[in-house]
């Protein structure tokens, strides 16, 4: 499961961009274009209601285009964006200069430095600053590199400047996109675990990808991995569709520091730490209430020494000492848990009761199996599809491997008996269109007469293994004991 310390060194990005750096020295001059060529040039740009100095334009040789004379091509072009006073600079070994729409491009080994603690700088190819909306943009590969982590992918987009709409607001400052492709590595030597719960990290980095997009709000505090995202630390790994990570300020901190707070992943989420698989639809960690939420149709979590649990919402509090589970609307069935034992199933507290069934009730396992499966795939009602119908994925595969002929053994059938005995529980099992041509002794038939909705938990599991017995007629019954001939009487 997902630990407290996990993504923290990435996150820290979201945290730390767009920060420290040194003050501008004042508003420049504004400089006038040159009528053919320069040396060592600036241009600053001005807000036009405040007067602030928003960004500017160093070059070592600018000349303007003589076929549009509002373009500025310049060498070892650099711009800065300011951001609250504090700097933001971008270099590219060539770069235009729109005077009128107020934007830019730089081309050729173009480097961003935010000039933060963590002296985070992206790299890539060419590079277009739009003063109007506060961004920086290219299409092409990009990489990001801090002290505790690097960041690759294709194409970006950064907010940088504070940009107010037509409601006075504040727009995206601060947030930054990544379009696709995504490959997150975060350094090993950060003391953290991505999946485990021990104190301390284990060395090794935690490395994260995603087809789509990555997102990171500065404002929000968040990083949201989109499509086939999938995190990795040595033998612990997340995965899912979509990974939505928040973080806060350590408390006491130094600036820039933070903790995770939350992580929400959702659609085919998987968490394995080498010991323990779980999967579900979606998964929540939440560090305040120190929980880690399962939901799913159903939520599955499996254990190394066979043990199984499915359930509407399974959910993890503290340090894994308790475990809470229930049935969602979503999930309405009763949870499922299945514990070896001495090579029985447990099927909760009705364990003793006779109607229950053991793993020797049923006396031929593969021709149960082929029974099962081939009723299962036919398209007519029977008892078989049925059961087929109530079975969770698990037995229900190894059902079918035990009918293409493949050995059953005895963890998986003690899985299978468990799963049948949480089917006798069930007071909706008996439909009169699967069991119209089976042949039902008397008992069973009085008991189909009362109301189910009424009956002991204790009759409905009676009728329901009459049913089952009745339907699988010499695959499941008690066992019987071996009979012997009589003993013969001296001279007979």
């Amino acid at each position: 499961m997902a630990k407290p310390r996990s993504f923290l060194a990435f996150l820290l990005l979201v945290a730390g961009a767009l920060r420290a750096g040194e003050e501008p020295k004042g508003p420049l001059p504004k400089a006038k274009a040159p009528a053919e060529e320069a040396r060592w040039v600036q241009f600053p740009f001005y807000h036009p209601d405040t007067g602030e100095l928003q960004w500017k334009v160093l070059a070592a040789k600018v000349a303007t285009d003589p076929k549009n004379p509002r373009l500025l091509r310049g060498e070892t072009v650099r711009i800065i964006v300011y951001r609250d006073g504090k700097p933001q600079t971008a270099t590219g070994k060539t770069g235009v200069v729109d005077m009128d729409s107020r934007a830019a491009n730089l081309v050729g080994d173009v480097v961003l430095e935010f000039g933060d603690e963590q002296g985070t700088r992206v790299e890539t190819d060419d590079l277009a600053w739009d003063s109007q909306n506060g961004t920086a943009t290219t299409k092409g590969p990009v990489k990001i590199t801090r002290t505790d982590a690097a960041i690759t992918g294709t194409g970006v987009r950064l907010w940088l400047s504070d940009v107010r709409g037509e409601d006075g607001k504040r727009g995206k400052t601060g947030l930054l996109v990544i379009e696709k492709r995504v490959r997150t590595e975060l350094l090993p030597g950060l003391n953290a675990n991505l999946l485990q719960g021990a104190k301390g990290g284990n060395g090794e980095p935690i490395v994260i990808t995603c087809d789509n997009s990555l997102s990171m709000s500065h404002g929000a505090l968040t990083a949201v991995f989109r499509d086939n995202v999938r995190a990795v630390q040595g033998k612990q790994s997340l995965a899912c569709d979509l990974l939505n990570v928040g973080v806060e300020a350590a408390p006491g901190a130094q600036k820039g520091q933070a903790v995770l707070r939350s992580i929400e992943a959702t659609g085919s989420v998987r968490l394995d730490d080498g010991r323990t698989l779980a999967v579900s639809d979606s998964a929540e960690w939440n560090r305040e209430r120190g929980s880690m939420k399962l939901i799913g149709q159903p939520a599955e979590v499996r254990w190394d020494n066979g043990n199984r649990l499915l359930a509407g919402l399974v959910h993890r509090m503290g340090d894994g000492a308790e475990i809470l589970c229930s049935s969602t609307a979503a999930y309405p069935r009763d949870v499922y848990l299945v514990a070896y034992t001495q090579a029985e199933a447990s099927a909760g507290p009705e364990k003793a009761d006779p109607s229950n069934l053991r793993v020797a009730d049923i006396a031929e396992w593969p021709v149960f199996c082929s029974v099962l499966a081939t009723q299962a795939i036919a398209k007519a009602p029977s008892p078989g599809r049925r059961v087929w119908a109530l079975l969770p994925d698990g037995p229900r595969s190894a059902i079918q491997s035990a009918a293409l002929g493949t050995y059953l053994g005895q963890e998986r059938r003690t899985e299978i008996t468990a799963a049948l005995n949480s089917i006798l529980r069930n007071p909706e099992f008996h439909r009169e269109e699967d069991f119209r041509d089976v042949p039902l002794s008397d008992e069973v038939k009085a008991l189909l007469k009362l109301d189910r909705k009424g009956m002991a938990e204790g009759q409905v599991r009676k009728l329901n293994r009459g049913l089952l017995d009745a339907a699988f007629r010499g695959l499941i019954g008690k066992p019987q004991a071996p009979k012997y001939p009589a003993p013969q009487k001296r001279g007979q």
